[in-house]
């Protein structure tokens, strides 16, 4: 079990719904490519990339809102926005949009489950396109 799938282990199906949306963060391997115009190479190269650094920067985010520390939660939801959309995982960015501005605007009502659910979700993105770039 890596870090991050440790702290996904809460179900997705229990945490708070996140705008009323069912869980589906996924991105395929048609999403980021489409978002690398068909560079099978670049995938190739992006994907573990993106897998290593995804997986701290939610471990990162996990302890902040541990901590309570708004300004490196909006600093870390704010990074892992970014690497989501890298991928084309547009609904977890979403998410870790609403994350991020929450943590700007000091509403921290709702955010722990916001995170792990932010969490789970990217541990499902890695997972997938982890397996698909296998």
């Amino acid at each position: 079990m890596t870090p991050l799938t440790a702290h996904a282990a809460t179900d997705l199906e229990t945490t708070a719904p996140f705008e009323g949306r069912p869980p589906e963060p996924f991105s395929t391997r048609a999403d980021a490519m489409a978002r690398f115009e068909g560079d099978t190479a670049f995938y190739e190269r992006i994907v573990p990339l993106f897998c290593s650094a995804a997986t701290e920067q939610a471990c990162a985010l996990v302890a902040a809102s541990a901590a309570g520390d708004r300004e490196q939660i909006q600093h870390w939801a704010h990074t892992l926005k970014g690497s989501l959309l890298t991928v084309g995982a547009t609904a977890s960015a979403d998410l870790a949009e609403c994350i991020e501005r929450a943590g700007r605007e000091g509403r921290p009502e709702g955010l722990p489950a916001l995170v792990r659910r932010l969490v789970a979700e990217t541990a499902i993105v890695v997972a997938h396109l982890g397996a698909s770039n296998a």
